[in-house]
C-alpha cells in the first residue's frame, strides 16, 4: 500500500528539483485526491502539483509516469493568472483548487497571499452558488441547450460532448456539498453529494443515463479488457485524457470498482476514454468492433437511440440545474 506520506515526499522532491533547474518557478503547491486526504482508488493516484512561474511556462502541463500506481500530473501556471485571487475563489475549478492545497515551496509567499485571498468567504452561500452555476451552465452548452428558440445547433452531439455534459452537470451538483471531481473520483463524489443533500436521485438518475440495472462481473470484465486494448492502441502522449501513463492507474480503478460490485460506477469514464481512444485509431481497428458491441449494449448504437441519450442527458443537466437554484433559493444565494 502506498503512503500519503511517500506521495508527498515524491511532490516535494519534484517541486526541488523543478524549481532548481528552472529559477523563475516561484511557488508549488499540491492539489487533489492526495492533499484532501482521499483513500486510494485500486492503491493508485495521481499527484496533482501545480506550479507558478514569474515568465511564461514552456508547457502549461505534463504527465508522467512514475510506477503502474504513480503518476505526476504538473501543471504551470503564470504569475499573471493571481492577479484577482478574489475572482479566483467564484471559478468553478480554480476556486476550489486554491481553497485547501498543500503548499509545498513557496519562499517568497506570493501563493500565499493570493490563496488567502482566494478563501476568504469562499463557502459563502452566494459563491458557493456561482461556481455550481457555473458547471450548470457548461453542461448546458454541450449539448447546446443555451439555443435560442427555433436555433439549430452547428454541429451534431458527440460521445465526448455527452460524456462533458455529464461530468459538468455532476459537479454542479457536488459543488453545492464539497470540492468538483474530474476522471475517477466524480461518480464517488455524486454518490456523497447526494447523500448530503438528501437526494439519491441526483446519484442514482446519472448511472440510469447509461440503462445499465445489473452488469455482472464477468461481462464488466470482459468490458475492462476490451476497454484496456483500445487504450494501449490510441493512448496518446500530447493527450492528458488519455496519456499512456494514466492506463494503469485508469485499470486499477476500474477493476476495483468492478470486484466491489459497482461496475456502474466506471462508465462514465470508461466512455469518456475510450472513444478518446478510438479518434487514434482506423475504423477497421479490432476496437472498432467492441466499441460497437458496447453502444449497442448501452443502448446508444444507433442515431435514434444516440439522440434518446442526448435527451436523458439533456434531463440530468436540467434536474442539476433545478437542484441548484432550489439550493440558492433555501441558503439565500
Amino acid at each position: 500500500m502506498i503512503e500519503r506520506e511517500t506521495l508527498l515526499r515524491i511532490a516535494r522532491d519534484t517541486a526541488q528539483q523543478r524549481m532548481a533547474a528552472r529559477r523563475s518557478l516561484i511557488s508549488a503547491y499540491l492539489t487533489g485526491s492526495v492533499a484532501a486526504r482521499e483513500p486510494l482508488l485500486g492503491e493508485a493516484a495521481d499527484i496533482d502539483l501545480i506550479f507558478i512561474d514569474a515568465d511564461t511556462p514552456p508547457v502549461s502541463r505534463e504527465v508522467i509516469r512514475l510506477s503502474d500506481q504513480v503518476a505526476l500530473d504538473i501543471q504551470y501556471r503564470g504569475k499573471a493568472d493571481y492577479a484577482h485571487p478574489k475572482k479566483l475563489r467564484i471559478h468553478p475549478w480554480r476556486g476550489p483548487e486554491m481553497c485547501e492545497p498543500v503548499f509545498i515551496s513557496d519562499p517568497t509567499h506570493f501563493f500565499e497571499l493570493a490563496q488567502s485571498s482566494a478563501r476568504g468567504q469562499f463557502h459563502r452561500p452566494d459563491h458557493v452558488a456561482v461556481r455550481a452555476r457555473g458547471f450548470a451552465a457548461w453542461a448546458r452548452e454541450e449539448l447546446h441547450l443555451g439555443l435560442l428558440p427555433g436555433m439549430e445547433p452547428s454541429s451534431p452531439v458527440t460521445v465526448a460532448a455527452l460524456c462533458r455534459s455529464l461530468m459538468d452537470a455532476a459537479n454542479a451538483v457536488v459543488t453545492l456539498t464539497g470540492f468538483p471531481g474530474a476522471g475517477r473520483r466524480l461518480v464517488l463524489k455524486l454518490e456523497a453529494a447526494a447523500k448530503k443533500l438528501g437526494r439519491a436521485d441526483l446519484y442514482d438518475d446519472f448511472l440510469a443515463v447509461w440503462g445499465v440495472e445489473a452488469l455482472s462481473q464477468a461481462e464488466a470484465g470482459q468490458w475492462l479488457a476490451d476497454w484496456s486494448a483500445a487504450y494501449r492502441a490510441g493512448q496518446s502522449p500530447s493527450d492528458e485524457l488519455i496519456h499512456p501513463a494514466r492506463r494503469a492507474i485508469y485499470e486499477r480503478g476500474f477493476q476495483a470498482q468492478i470486484q466491489a460490485g459497482r461496475a456502474g460506477d466506471a462508465l462514465w469514464l470508461m466512455l469518456y476514454t475510450w472513444q478518446a481512444c478510438l479518434k487514434n485509431l482506423p475504423n477497421d481497428n479490432p476496437s472498432a468492433d467492441a466499441w460497437v458491441d458496447w453502444l449497442q449494449r448501452l443502448g446508444m448504437a444507433s442515431p435514434a437511440e444516440f439522440a434518446n441519450k442526448v435527451a436523458q442527458t439533456r434531463a440530468y443537466a436540467a434536474l442539476a440545474d433545478e437542484t441548484v437554484e432550489a439550493w440558492a433559493e433555501k441558503n439565500g444565494a
